[in-house]
């Protein structure tokens, strides 16, 4: 994602022939405390604009995984519940990327 690593490929005298892009960070902490100080703001502009929009990629979108970490969670049997969900929504994520940007 370096701009100087990807001039001539992705910018510059090319663009990417992708029409759209689905980002997907893993957070470590929890949506609330990623907001508290507008990271994922930034986060998303950075993806969507510094990244997608500068590359050519007209279609952008964001989904957070949070608290990928799981610090908070001591029980095994929780602890597994809570990777299984974050799998089951990447790959929810993944499977409906086609439907979930319109086409312009």
């Amino acid at each position: 994602m370096d701009r100087v690593w990807n001039y001539g490929f992705a910018y510059g005298g090319a663009r990417l022939p992708h029409k759209k892009v689905l980002w997907i960070p893993l957070v470590g902490e929890t949506e609330e405390s990623l907001k508290k100080r507008n990271f994922d703001t930034m986060i998303f502009h950075y993806l969507n604009v510094g990244l997608a929009g500068y590359t050519g990629i007209p279609q952008s979108e964001v989904a957070f995984l949070y608290n990928t970490l799981a610090e908070d969670i001591e029980n095994e049997e929780e602890f597994n519940k809570h990777y299984e969900s974050l799998f089951n929504r990447a790959y929810e994520l993944g499977s409906t990327y086609s439907h979930s940007l319109t086409e312009k």
